[in-house]
């Protein structure tokens, strides 16, 4: 392997095979994973590949045996940063199993999402993990068309009416605790700031707000479910316009915030109208952030399971690589409740965790 042109020079799959003294076929088979080996001879190829720092030929891997060992991830990172922990447990997850991850941001746009799959697709990946939006035509025809094709395709943090492998975070029940729990205690008026109603969760999230409303038979007032549009500058206008336009005898004393971006829009609002959290108006939100128990106060959330998440949706795309024909399948991952002062408990009281199937 030496010579004049040393640094240049690029190990080769023979050169693998001469150190681990074994023949080229058997370091392909290692390599490319087409035939079982003996473990010890796999390892001496193993240390082989280190010694002469050889750089396998993915693309020939592929051709071999018709897999990348790739998952593309299609989902809005942007409009979320809640989403990088998951994309990290994701990553680790697929990492452990010997994939790689290729991630691509959809900016929540229904046509972006629609060229995002279709990249991940002209790139051969083994399999397709999306974070979905509904009503858009042209993309729920894509997915459909993979679905037939019983490509691997699953549906990750959002449920989706599709046939479908699925794997999500409670939301109804969820939303509907942290609303009676500002009824419990002893809030009439409630008001309700929505996401964008273009995925499945949000429809969710404001059933929940609509079930705890009749169930401890609050005031049903539309004009307080407010469009925050899944956007914090939407939220804190929507708040603000809500604080100054309505008659100060039907203002909210509890506002319930259906995802983290907004809830710094509703704070910044509150802040700006000089009304105090929890004193003159108490907040909770679904799903929890980094810095909400550094906030003053404490934000109350609901918190997703982001390792589980992870660990189901890896679970679910290996397995639908290695069975194209599976039934679809939905877990539905248990949130929990983040018991802080926000909501008008005092800091250390009781923690409840709503832990739900």
């Amino acid at each position: 392997m030496a010579g004049e042109n040393e640094g240049d020079y690029m190990p080769t799959m023979a050169d693998v095979a001469k150190v681990a003294g074994v023949s080229a076929t058997t370091v392909s088979h290692v390599l490319n994973g087409t035939r079982t080996v003996a473990p010890e001879t796999a390892e001496l190829v193993r240390q082989a590949v280190v010694t002469t720092r050889y750089r396998h030929n993915l693309a020939a891997r592929a051709v071999a045996t018709q897999s990348t060992h790739t998952i593309g991830l299609a989902m809005s990172i942007v409009t979320n940063p809640g989403f990088a922990e998951l994309v990290r447990d994701i990553e680790r997850e697929l990492r452990a199993q010997g994939y790689t991850l290729i991630l691509a941001d959809t900016t929540d746009d229904p046509e972006v999402e629609v060229a995002v799959i279709n990249d991940l697709l002209d790139r051969r990946v083994s399999g397709l993990i999306v974070n979905p939006l509904e009503g858009n035509p042209r993309l729920i025809s894509t997915l459909n068309e993979l679905l037939d094709q019983h490509s691997p395709v699953v549906f990750l943090d959002r449920r989706s009416h599709l046939h479908a492998d699925q794997v999500f975070s409670e939301c109804v029940e969820s939303t509907r605790d942290l609303t009676l729990h500002l009824a419990e205690l002893g809030h009439h008026r409630i008001a309700y700031v929505r996401g964008e109603m273009t995925t499945m969760s949000a429809h969710d999230r404001l059933e929940g707000y609509r079930t705890a409303v009749a169930q401890a038979g609050l005031v049903d007032d539309e004009r307080l479910i407010l469009d925050g549009m899944s956007d914090k500058i939407h939220a804190q206008e929507a708040v603000r316009r809500l604080f100054e336009e309505i008659d100060p005898a039907d203002r909210p004393t509890g506002l319930v915030v259906s995802n983290n971006q907004m809830t710094l829009g509703v704070m910044r609002a509150l802040r700006d109208a000089g009304l105090r959290v929890p004193t003159d108006v108490a907040v909770v939100c679904y799903d929890d952030f980094e810095w909400a128990d550094l906030a003053s106060p404490q934000i109350s959330a609901i918190a997703q399971d982001h390792s589980a998440l992870a660990r189901h949706v890896v679970d679910l795309i290996l397995t639908r690589i290695l069975d194209p024909d599976l039934a679809p399948r939905t877990v539905v991952v248990p949130t929990s409740f983040q018991h802080r002062e926000s909501c008008g408990c005092e800091l250390g009281a009781v923690a409840a965790s709503f832990a739900r199937n």
